[in-house]
């Protein structure tokens, strides 16, 4: 790391060494300019190293391997009695965040680096920890943060959030789930499949609200087979102790409802990290949801771009960040122009289990825009491979244009984290649900589950076809 004096003047100033920024930096030098990365004191190597992404996969490998042990039997498997050591699980998930986490900061030790507070104190120029840095061009990667809402006596009853969750060597027996998003789903299941007793209570009707109503519901029927309590549809009145445990008072359809357990965990989202950056000095628009930014990740200072979680309506995704964060590098420093096809690259999944993955369009996004489109749907449990495995939960859907073009696809199922890449690579190519039938398809394999949504959707169009043509 760079040992600085009291003054500097380079190309490109980065704020924040997570994902977009590291992206955006690399990008930067290799574009032959002078860079330099300003970062707080907080340690190096972004969230999803450290505090999101890897370490949740990680643990919840373990509680899979749990699980199946546990189901052996239904295999014709005498597996003996299954014990999670949490401490171990947490070693081993604390070795393998240090190796990646040390692979990291090796990368970004090879730019000049300023930690300390940082905040902007004119359009072009920054203070970090008393440096002054003046930059042509910025870009703003601080990412994001928990995000807490105010709820009467959550504060003082305690709490937990995925920060905790990651670290717990000594898990509580009970634990309400505050949250029905993606964490709050696979960190959810990762304690019920180590013997906790959960509960999750969520605002909206079905769990990961951001998507089609059915994959929700899908999911929450997985995790109800489980033996976790949801509640969906929920007013959240009041937090209080009840001596070393916690109640949850909350309003569902109309009735009041409460719910008792050792620890609440909050996994009710995230938000940008703008605080102490006096954005106004810089003229920098940006409100709850983040930094304003265009088409082309410029925000209202021209000379400042932006990317990753810091960004209005982020995706919160980090290959999504990382794609940001080299457009933003590339559009400020050679005015490339680029835009980001959010549509194709916000490809998504949850690692539960079942795994949820979604890529192109989703009804709900369909609907909004007032596309005409066909949708088909096949069950897992219809699926070969999937019950030769004994992984017979959910399904895919898939939509297309009139035409046949496919628009997007949604899989509930199991590896669906990685079924989906076929549907990308479909997506980006603008592929016809014809071109599916065209390909080959091994079997028996849980891939081989996109023809069959894929041949409904084609014989249609050829039914359709048909019966426009006249004699």
């Amino acid at each position: 790391m760079c040992s600085m004096a009291s003054k500097h003047d380079y190309d490109f100033c980065v704020i924040g060494a997570g994902s977009a920024g590291f992206a955006g930096a690399s990008i930067a030098r290799s574009l032959g300019k002078s860079v330099v990365i300003a970062e707080s004191t907080a340690p190096l190597a972004g969230l999803c190293i450290l505090r999101g992404c890897m370490p949740s996969k990680t643990l919840l490998r373990s509680a899979e391997i749990a699980h199946l042990a546990a189901a052996a039997s239904r295999f014709g498997i005498e597996a003996g009695t299954v014990r999670a050591n949490v401490p171990a699980i947490v070693a081993r998930k604390r070795r393998i965040i240090k190796e990646f986490a040390d692979y990291r900061i090796e990368a970004i030790d090879n730019f000049p680096m300023l930690r300390g507070a940082v905040a902007f104190t004119g359009p072009q120029q920054l203070a970090v920890d008393g440096h002054e840095v003046r930059a042509k061009k910025y870009l703003i990667a601080t990412g994001s943060e928990i995000s807490v809402p105010k709820i009467p006596g959550l504060l003082d009853a305690c709490y937990v959030t995925s920060d905790e969750v990651l670290e717990l060597e000594a898990l509580p027996p009970s634990v309400i789930v505050l949250g029905g998003g993606a964490v709050a789903c696979e960190l959810a299941q990762y304690l019920r499949r180590l013997g906790v007793e959960v509960t999750m209570l969520q605002r909206s009707h079905t769990l990961l609200s951001g998507e089609d109503p059915d994959v929700g519901r899908a999911l929450a029927s997985a995790l109800t087979d489980e033996g976790m309590q949801i509640h969906t549809g929920t007013k959240i009145l009041k937090v209080e102790k009840s001596g070393a445990r916690k109640r949850v008072h909350f309003e569902s359809t109309g009735v009041q409802m409460m719910v008792e357990a050792d620890e609440i965990f909050v996994a009710l989202g995230r938000k940008a990290s703008v605080e102490g950056l006096r954005l106004d000095a810089a003229g920098i628009e940006y409100d709850a949801a983040g930094i304003h930014v265009d088409g082309h990740l410029r925000t209202t200072n021209p000379d400042v771009y932006a990317a990753g979680d810091v960004i209005k309506n982020s995706t919160q995704l980090v290959h999504v960040a990382v794609n940001e964060g080299q457009i933003a590098a590339r559009n400020a420093l050679s005015g490339a122009g680029l835009t980001i096809d959010y549509d194709l690259h916000g490809a998504r999944a949850v690692f539960t289990d079942p795994q949820v993955a979604i890529a192109g369009l989703t009804e709900r996004e369909c609907k909004k825009r007032s596309l005409d489109y066909a949708m088909s749907m096949f069950p897992f449990d219809d699926l070969g491979k999937a019950i030769a495995i004994g992984a017979t939960k959910g399904f895919i859907k898939v939509l297309a244009a009139n035409d046949g073009t496919m628009l997007g696809v949604a899989i509930v199922g199991a590896e669906a984290s990685d079924l989906i890449h076929e549907c990308i690579a479909l997506l980006y190519f603008k592929a016809n649900v014809r071109d599916v039938m065209a390909m080959p398809h091994l079997h028996p394999t849980l891939a081989e589950i996109l023809t069959y949504p894929a041949e409904d959707l084609c014989e249609r169009l050829e039914h359709e076809e048909h019966a426009l043509v006249t004699p």
